[in-house]
């Protein structure tokens, strides 16, 4: 693939500065050739950019100035215009449309054209795979589970039945949809505690243009549905429990949990290692930071951290101070001496 600098330009709503030349791709600043193209996102960015093979960079309209006699792209947002430019270079190399032989596909499924299946995916009866579709190989798909036009499932990806998923949706190796949650009733009997397990009678459902990294789980509810709303992006290793209601255009990092019930507005963003309690809320738009715990309810907008979570404003002086208090033990203990005075007998305490 080969664009112009002036064609990029257009494309993703630059301005370009300089000379216009054919583009071959596009990299960081260390790997970038002279017929490639690199991005500045930062002021902190400029002396790598400056030493930067790159024939052309993306820039900020604030550090346009910083290059003279470099050819520049000038946008608005350079991480969304990298976004955009990345794609035009990128085609994944998914498989042909075609059924192998080694697929099992069971009577009553429907498969719409153009799809892909690799060998040893198996589609349940009743199951539906829309158009275009990729499901590579080792896929299962339970009876009567729904899969939308241009989907992709990369290998050994489950998908229990009945789940569904809409249009566009992509959800990586290994990760499981629609296992049962994790639901279990404790009875005290003679020879001990017993945990009888609740039976799950919901489902799964995944919006469109959701992405679902590697390795995580999405349990089925145990009455209703599980649901993650549309765009949203869920890192590897990642566990969504029972009733969950995740919003449109939400981000979570790798190895987050989230507890059954819990509900996560429109543009929810949760650093890695989040926790999430059991029947929490976190309104639209509000930030976790990594690692941090929450339980109640978050407000619309706010930035949390720690555990449990408090304002991140807090937390950070609060993490300033912490690391203050060896020093501020030792200061406090020679005061209590000086203000204490000597003991009757000439001593001190």
């Amino acid at each position: 693939m080969r664009y112009r600098l002036s064609e990029l330009g257009e494309k993703i709503g630059a301005e370009l500065r300089g000379r216009d030349f054919e583009v071959e791709g596009i990299s960081s600043l260390e790997l970038a050739g002279e017929r490639e193209l690199s991005f500045v996102e930062s002021r902190a960015w400029v002396a790598a950019a400056r030493r930067s093979k790159a024939g052309a960079l993306m820039v900020p309209p604030e550090l346009a100035g910083e290059f003279p006699g470099r050819s520049l792209l000038i946008c608005p947002n350079v991480r969304v215009a990298l976004a955009r430019v990345a794609r035009l270079f990128f085609k994944p190399a998914h498989p042909a449309p075609g059924i192998s032989p080694l697929a099992v596909i069971e009577e009553g499924a429907d498969l719409e054209e153009g799809v892909s299946v690799g060998p040893w995916v198996f589609v349940g009866a009743g199951a539906r795979i829309g158009e275009g579709s990729v499901l590579y190989p080792g896929v299962f798909v339970g009876a009567g589970a729904r899969v939308g036009r241009r989907c992709v499932l990369y290998p050994y990806v489950v998908l229990y039945p009945g789940v569904r998923l809409a249009d566009e949706v992509v959800v990586h190796a290994g990760t499981v949809i629609g296992a049962d949650g994790f639901g279990y009733a404790q009875e005290i009997r003679r020879d001990g505690l017993r945990h009888l397990k609740i039976p799950h009678f919901g489902t799964v459902e995944i919006g469109p243009e959701v992405e679902i990294g590697a390795n995580s789980c999405v349990d089925r509810a145990t009455f209703g549905v599980t649901r993650v709303g549309a765009g949203s992006k869920i890192d590897n290793l990642t566990q969504i429990g029972h009733n969950v209601e995740i919003g449109e255009g939400c981000i979570i990092v790798a190895q987050c949990g989230l507890g059954g019930h819990a509900r996560l507005g429109r543009y929810v963003m949760l650093g890695g290692q989040v926790g999430i309690a059991p029947g929490a809320e976190i309104g639209d738009g509000a930030r976790v930071a990594a690692k941090s715990g929450i339980s109640g309810k978050i407000s619309p907008g706010e930035e949390v951290a720690g555990i449990p979570a408090i304002p991140a404003r807090i937390w950070r002086r609060a993490a300033v101070a912490f690391a203050k208090l060896p020093d501020m033990v030792k200061d406090w203990r020679r005061l209590r001496t000086l203000l204490s005075g000597p003991e009757p007998d000439g001593g001190s305490k």
